[in-house]
């Protein structure tokens, strides 16, 4: 056998990959193992060419931790744009009040 040559020369793909288009989570509660020190949250994974599969995003307890930190600073985010909004609405609103009483 020469130096270039394998015995284990890689497998040949029976398939094109598919892609990951997305994930979304499922209306499930998230699953806390003690014994595993881990968490589990189900979720649907979209493919590119529109199959879906369910599986579980396994989370150690650091990663529940930073994920709980970032769902609540785009929840904070979330509302301060809906403030925005409407207090951008209520203005708007009361100008066209106020430009009609001329």
């Amino acid at each position: 056998m020469s130096p270039t040559t394998t015995s284990n020369p890689a497998p040949t793909p029976t398939r094109t990959p598919v892609f990951v288009s997305h994930a979304e989570p499922l209306k499930r509660d998230l699953v806390y193992d003690h014994r595993a020190a881990q968490a589990a949250l189900p979720v649907r994974v979209h493919f590119r060419d529109g199959t879906s599969a369910e599986t579980v995003l396994v989370l150690t307890p650091g990663q529940v931790e930073l994920f709980r930190l970032q769902v609540e600073q785009v929840i904070g985010k979330r509302r301060d744009a809906l403030r925005k909004e409407t207090e951008e609405r209520e203005a708007a609103e009361m100008g066209r009040r106020e430009g009609g009483d001329r």
